[in-house]
């Protein structure tokens, strides 16, 4: 059975044969990417570029290819000069950007420009796998660095301790602390584990869809996991649920 390409999902189930290519000036990084697709998918076909004009050659000469991991930085900055390089001539391809600077503002702009995700080279081995795995699910990956502001650390702390003053606060901040989560992303994620869907979030938090979303995707990055469910499974094994219930309050905060 042949597979059917669609202009805005991959084009294979994370458990079908995956075809990716990695484009990176850097032999090391590249293998590295190598390892987690196969972590993926053991039989997966990796095609490789040091360059743009590589990647562009390859990507056009390979129609099979399901996912793009590309660098940033390979025009030699870090701005999104070789994004936009690729996706003018690539405009259908599944992109996944890496990069070594990971704050609100690139993660921002590069998502504006079609990427699936955004994974920062410092994230781990399980971080990359996970990303990837809800990217390929049809998902758009955030990286909870991206949020991990330390003004972002000090609201997450308080908006947490106002919540539930019953809990000690030292434990709380722990929590919040390894978890990397930030005040909004805890608004979101009491609303979660409420049952509610993202409509409804929207509404009761009065955000837009396409935040709520990722704000979601920052969430199964934080907690490792790669979907709602196990999200809300990971959080009731850390015994938030007794502190992260949605008041009227958060619902009044401006994300």
């Amino acid at each position: 059975m042949k597979d059917v390409a669609h202009d805005t999902e991959p084009r294979v189930p994370v458990q079908a044969r995956l075809t990716a290519l990695i484009a990176d000036e850097h032999h090391l990084v590249r293998g590295g990417l190598k390892l987690c697709l196969k972590a993926i998918e053991q039989n997966v076909t990796v095609l490789e570029a040091e360059t743009i004009d590589s990647a562009v050659e390859t990507f056009k000469t390979h129609p099979e290819i399901d996912l793009v991991l590309l660098d940033l930085s390979m025009a030699g900055s870090s701005d999104t000069t070789a994004l936009e390089r690729f996706t003018k001539s690539c405009p259908r391809a599944c992109i996944v950007a890496i990069s070594s600077v990971a704050d609100m503002k690139t993660v921002q702009t590069v998502l504006a420009k079609g990427v699936r995700g955004f994974i920062p080279k410092l994230a781990g081995r399980t971080a990359f796998i996970n990303a990837l795995r809800l990217v390929l699910d049809g998902g758009i990956y955030i990286p909870p660095e991206a949020f991990a502001a330390p003004q972002a650390s000090t609201a997450a702390a308080t908006v947490a301790t106002a919540a539930a003053p019953e809990t000690p606060a030292v434990s709380r901040a722990e929590a919040l602390r390894g978890a990397r989560l930030t005040a909004r992303q805890i608004d979101v994620l009491a609303q979660l584990l409420d049952g509610k869907p993202n409509k409804q979030i929207c509404r009761e938090l009065n955000l837009a869809m396409g935040t709520v979303k990722c704000h979601v995707g920052a969430i199964l990055g934080a907690l490792e996991v790669n979907s709602r469910a196990e999200a809300i499974a990971a959080a009731n094994k850390r015994g938030w649920r007794e502190w992260l219930t949605p008041s009227p309050a958060h619902s009044r905060h401006v994300a």
